[in-house]
């Protein structure tokens, strides 16, 4: 079900947001975007990307912070679907690292919970899509 105008455009806002915070690295901010729940979870490309519950997600960042570097995200949103207070969306682009080097593509898959009127993350499940070992698609 595709959002109606309203939900994609404020789920938008929180999605350009959190990128904002993953750039300029504020810890505080970024883990309030995400739900507190227990089974909140983030899963990146790097196998120490995993994080599950809010204590684990704030860690996550607060370590992806503490690097010489910050991620740069140039991600275009897909679709943005809802229903009722679940909304879940779509984005395709690359990063790179602030201190240079190429643009990696990467995707993104995210679930969001509308709580009091504001979306949060309860699941990024973001990676880098590599070629078909098998024929190179």
């Amino acid at each position: 079900m595709l959002a109606n105008a309203e939900t994609k455009w404020a789920v938008l806002k929180v999605f350009n947001e959190l990128i904002d915070h993953i750039a300029n690295g504020r810890v505080a901010e970024t883990a309030a975007a995400f739900t507190d729940d227990a089974d909140v979870a983030l899963f990146g490309s790097e196998k120490t990307d995993r994080a599950i519950g809010a204590a684990a997600v704030r860690a996550h960042f607060v370590a992806i912070y503490a690097r010489p570097y910050r991620i740069l995200f140039d991600l275009q949103p897909g679709k943005v679907s809802a229903h009722g207070n679940i909304a879940w969306l779509t984005a395709d682009g690359t990063y790179r690292l602030s201190t240079g080097g190429d643009r990696t593509p990467y995707r993104l898959t995210a679930v969001l919970e509308r709580r009091q009127g504001t979306w949060l993350w309860q699941l990024f499940s973001g990676s880098q899509p590599v070629d078909s070992p098998i024929d190179g698609r």
